[in-house]
């Protein structure tokens, strides 16, 4: 009898520990936790977790990490390869804009008083065609003699100003382009910087989930 009791007693306990000591053993992993076996799986607290080295610390042992908590670290890890990937490309166009305004630049330096000069040939010619036109318009009682002459003067003036205006256009025009130029540099570096902020939220993201 009292054999009897003992085998039911050993009985009992060998079920309490197979059933009441596991979940308490599953209750304590958590984010972190160390684990043995490269790829296994568990649940608790109504999560599942794998086990796995732990993506954002070097040298990392296995640890359980929740569903996600490697869904996050892997959304980091893409948006991270994005920025590698930006920074790369954004260096690349930058040094190419760079080049480029270097020789617009250079080519202002060279240019601007080939045109000074040829702007000056021009006003210097409108002022000595003014000085003719003036007096014949000073000269009321010739004007319909002289309506001809003050026409064609008033063209030559016209036709010269224009001139004026295309030869400093020379100069703006490689001035726009260097803004232009300056403007896409500025927009490439800003779409790095959107890029790397995702990443950098990312990361955060991820080690708050993974504590």
């Amino acid at each position: 009898m009292f054999r009897k009791v003992i085998a039911t007693s050993t009985a009992s306990l060998l079920i309490a520990l197979a059933f009441g000591a596991a979940p308490a053993s599953a209750a304590t992993v958590k984010n972190g936790t160390p684990c043995s076996k490269a790829g296994a799986t568990t649940r608790a607290g109504g999560e599942t977790f794998r086990c796995v080295k732990y993506a954002l610390q070097k040298n990392a042992k296995l640890t359980w990490r929740s569903n996600d908590c490697t869904k996050t670290i892997a959304a980091y890890q893409k948006t991270n390869a994005s920025v590698i990937g930006a920074r790369a490309e954004t260096a690349k166009t930058v040094a190419e804009i760079d080049a480029a305004i270097k020789s617009l630049e250079e080519s202002i330096t060279v240019l601007t008083p080939a045109v000074a000069a040829e702007v000056k040939v021009e006003q210097d010619r409108i002022a000595a065609i003014k000085v003719k036109l003036d007096a014949m318009k000073a000269d009321t009682a010739n004007l319909t003699k002289n309506a001809k002459n003050i026409k064609d003067y008033e063209t030559a003036i016209s036709w010269r100003e224009i001139t004026v205006r295309r030869l400093n256009t020379q100069i703006t025009a490689f001035t726009s382009q260097i803004k232009k130029l300056n403007n896409e540099k500025n927009a490439a570096n800003n779409n790095l910087s959107l890029i790397a902020s995702g990443a950098s939220t990312a990361l955060s993201t991820a080690r708050t989930i993974c504590g």
